[in-house]
């Protein structure tokens, strides 16, 4: 027996046999989801954007309000709100919700998650550059919250969506590590085991919650960290749903009865330039940067690996996000151009390049990454590929603790917000402890928040990345399309981008 098939059949028999110790709920409709990993800091929603954390969060926890699945913010625990004056923004709390073990959601839970992250303990996790511009915060009642900003802040309620709220009085006493191994939040689902020995994530239906599942009794998140054996528990009947569908399994997943669902995706794949802590090297250079833009061929990338589900990119921001500039044409392929600008650098016989990337989330991300340092060499780059774990990226990624890696694989990511400013602030000194730093942007950033008028501010954003192009704090490849497979069982998925809106997926 090959080895690849060898393990394949020992996960699809040890996945059998969890399933039959699970028979006990066979009476409840359960939902079995394969995604890639588990968030390394579990329940503690606080440390990063996007998945695979937000995927699980989603489920556990509320935000003031929400992105929707067509980009528009939404309610959430805030039924609504009101800009006061330019930094005076007041919030009206949905009624009657409580938190998993039946302590009230109000005004003071709220007030007390954005006191922490203003706090110098706070300031440690990544979400706390949400309230950067929060200068106070004052609970008018039980359901209404007062939120003074030190500038005018445009999108403080689009921010509001990537502050989860947990049970005040269990993370002042557990502390975020211990908090992490027993969440409470307001959501859909509570937890019932991690299953961190069995790769098995198990959350029951929470029936009182204010967004109660409709059709689901128990949510099973599976962690399947290779991509094939992912698309084989699907199709085996072992999953019901698969995240994460690369283009070259669709025709698999399509042809064996199951459905693609397919959402326009708010991320633009990139290679992030480190400039910060890495003096010495070319890419302080903004020629060397557009040089590597220049030689690396993203059409045919887009074409050939994405089957022309992907746009090669034009900027970092892709069509339906608020301030994508429309006059952007995508980055050509010249290596002609990218070796003369090499030259004028001082770099003719081009330099050493280590580039650390995320591989495993789909079948195709390691032919992406090989691609990209086979265009790079052409032009004269020493590239070197490396592939961390998830766990080990976010830890460099959030301290910018790289040694001598050059460049690692970051997404553009808008979902958070739909809005444009959120990846632009991650690829400038506005990061927290960023790994790109260019001053004479930052102006121009600065002001995109304080413009209150949304057609400025679109227009001023749409001037903004092109500016970001220009400077060039990464090489940007192409646009993502997000795909997930269910099985028949599954009459309607959407998305609260990039998550599973698990609340609203309907069973037959």
């Amino acid at each position: 027996m090959k080895p690849l098939m060898s393990k394949l059949v020992l996960f699809v028999l040890g996945i059998t046999l969890a399933f039959a110790n699970a028979a006990s709920v066979s009476a409840e409709t359960v939902l079995r989801v394969a995604r890639n990993a588990a968030p390394p800091s579990l329940g503690n929603p606080l440390t990063s954007v996007g998945q695979p954390g937000s995927g699980v969060w989603s489920a556990l926890f509320d935000s003031l309000t929400v992105i929707g699945p067509d980009g528009a913010l939404e309610p959430a625990l805030a039924l609504s709100w009101d800009l006061v004056n330019d930094t005076r923004w007041v919030f009206h709390l949905r009624p009657n919700v409580t938190f998993h073990n039946g302590a009230p959601m109000n005004a003071t839970a709220v007030a007390a998650i954005l006191a922490y992250l203003r706090s110098p303990e706070g300031r440690r996790f990544y979400i706390s550059t949400e309230v950067d511009t929060i200068a106070a915060v004052e609970v008018i009642d039980p359901l209404t919250l007062a939120i003074e900003t030190s500038v005018p802040d445009a999108i403080l309620p689009k921010r509001m969506a990537l502050v989860a709220v947990p049970e005040p009085d269990l993370w002042r006493t557990l502390g975020p590590d211990g908090f992490a191994q027993a969440p409470v939040g307001t959501g859909s689902f509570k937890l019932r085991e991690w299953g961190q020995a069995t790769g098995r994530m198990i959350f029951d239906a929470d029936e009182d919650s204010w967004r109660a599942p409709i059709d689901i009794d128990v949510l099973e998140l599976w962690t399947v960290s290779d991509a094939t054996s992912r698309v084989q528990a699907l199709i085996t009947g072992q999953v019901d749903v698969l995240e994460a569908v690369s283009i070259d399994d669709v025709e698999l997943i399509e042809t064996s009865g199951f459905k693609v669902w397919a959402f326009g995706g708010a991320q633009v794949a990139s290679i992030a330039f480190r400039t910060v802590g890495n003096p010495e090297s070319p890419l302080q250079d903004s020629r060397v940067r557009q040089a590597l833009n220049y030689a690396v061929n993203r059409e045919l990338i887009a074409e050939v690996l994405f089957g022309s589900s992907a746009d090669p990119a034009s900027q970092g921001a892709s069509r339906g996000t608020f301030g994508y500039n429309p006059s952007l044409e995508p980055i050509p392929y010249d290596p002609d151009r990218a070796k003369a600008l090499l030259t004028a650098a001082g770099y003719a016989d081009g330099f050493p390049f280590t580039m650390e990337v995320l591989t495993g989330f789909s079948t195709v991300d390691t032919l992406l990454y090989q691609q990209v340092a086979q265009d790079l060499r052409a032009v004269g780059i020493d590239v070197t590929v490396r592939t961390p774990p998830f766990a080990s990226w976010l830890r460099k990624f959030t301290s910018n603790e790289w040694g001598d890696t050059d460049a690692f694989s970051l997404m553009w990511d808008s979902g958070a917000y739909a809005d444009a400013i959120r990846p632009v602030r991650n690829f400038s000194c506005a990061k927290a402890v960023p790994f790109f730093c260019d001053q004479s942007i930052m102006p121009l950033i600065n002001q995109t928040d304080r413009i209150m008028n949304v057609k400025d501010r679109e227009k001023h954003l749409q001037g903004l990345l092109s500016a970001m192009r220009e400077i060039a704090p990464a090489l940007l490849l192409t646009t993502a399309t997000q795909r997930v497979a269910s099985s028949k069982r599954v009459k309607m998925l959407t998305l609260n981008p990039p998550n599973i809106a698990y609340h609203s997926i309907e069973i037959e």
